[in-house]
C-alpha cells in the first residue's frame, strides 16, 4: 500500500502530467496535419521528461562530479593555505543573509578541514547585484559560528565568477608567497574551477577538494524514471557548468 500511494503522489506531484499533456496535443496536431507544431510539442514533452528524470540527468551531472576524488589527506597536510569559493546567497530572507544551497555543504566542509588541520581559508566572493553584503562575509559569518576564528578567515570581496575568484585569490596567495592550496567547491564545479585555476601563474598548486555531491553513479529503482521538478535546478547546473568551461576555453 506504501508503495502504491508513493508511485501515485510521484506521479502526480511531478512534470510526468503536463509531460503527457504535451505529448497528447503534439500527437493529436499531427493527426490532424499540423505535422511541425505537433513535432515541437513532442520534442518538448520528449525534452522535458529526460531533462527532469534522475536516469538522465544524475548520468551527465556524475560525469563532472567524478572527475575528481575526495582529497587524500596527505594533500590535507602538505596545503599552505584553503580556499572556499563563493556558490551565492540568499539575499534578504526571513533569517538575513544566508549562504545558498550547497555552498552550505561548501562551507561545513571547510570547517571540518580546519579543525583537522588549521590554517588560513581564503573566501572567495563579491557582492549580489541589489545587496550590500558579499558572499565572501557571509560565508565567514557562518565559518565563525562552526568554531574557526575570525583571524584565520581572509574574504575577498571583489569577485564575481569562477575567472575573478582565480584571479583576485592567485593575486593574494603571490603576496602571501603561499603555493600550494585546497580548492573547495561543489563536485559540479570542480572541474571548471580546477580548469581555470591551474592556468596562468606557475608554481602554484591547487589540490581539489569536492564536496556537495547531487548525482547517483546508477539507476536504483523505478523511481528514477519519473520525472521530478527538483531536476529542473539540476539541468540548469548543468548546462551552466558545460556553457561556463565552452566560454572560459574561448574568452581565456
Amino acid at each position: 500500500m506504501f508503495i502504491l500511494e508513493k508511485i501515485i503522489s510521484s506521479t502526480l506531484l511531478s512534470p510526468l502530467p503536463f509531460i503527457l499533456i504535451f505529448l497528447y496535443i503534439g500527437l493529436k496536431n499531427i493527426l490532424n496535419r499540423k505535422i511541425k507544431f505537433g513535432i515541437i510539442l513532442i520534442l518538448i514533452g520528449i525534452g522535458t521528461y529526460l531533462g527532469t528524470s534522475d536516469f538522465f540527468i544524475d548520468r551527465f551531472l556524475f560525469k563532472l562530479e567524478r572527475e575528481y576524488p575526495l582529497i587524500s589527506t596527505v594533500k590535507l597536510r602538505d596545503a599552505d593555505v584553503y580556499i572556499l569559493l563563493g556558490g551565492g546567497i540568499i539575499p534578504n530572507s526571513a533569517g538575513g543573509n544566508v549562504p545558498a544551497g550547497g555552498a552550505n555543504t561548501r562551507i561545513m566542509k571547510t570547517a571540518q578541514f580546519y579543525n583537522k588541520y588549521p590554517k588560513k581559508i581564503y573566501v572567495s566572493g563579491g557582492t549580489p547585484l541589489q545587496n550590500k553584503e558579499s558572499e565572501s562575509s557571509v560565508y565567514k559569518r557562518e565559518l565563525i559560528g562552526l568554531g574557526v576564528p575570525a583571524e584565520d578567515i581572509v574574504i575577498e570581496e571583489k569577485s564575481r565568477n569562477t575567472k575573478e575568484n582565480a584571479v583576485y585569490i592567485k593575486k593574494m596567495m603571490e603576496e602571501a608567497k603561499e603555493k600550494k592550496a585546497v580548492l573547495i567547491t561543489s563536485a559540479f564545479h570542480m572541474p571548471r574551477s580546477v580548469k581555470t585555476f591551474d592556468k596562468g601563474e606557475e608554481g602554484l598548486i591547487f589540490y581539489p577538494a569536492p564536496c556537495d555531491f547531487m548525482a547517483k553513479s546508477e539507476t536504483e529503482n523505478f523511481f528514477d524514471y519519473i520525472p521530478k521538478y527538483v531536476n529542473f535546478k539540476k539541468l540548469g547546473l548543468l548546462l551552466k557548468e558545460y556553457v561556463g568551461m565552452v566560454y572560459y576555453k574561448i574568452r581565456y
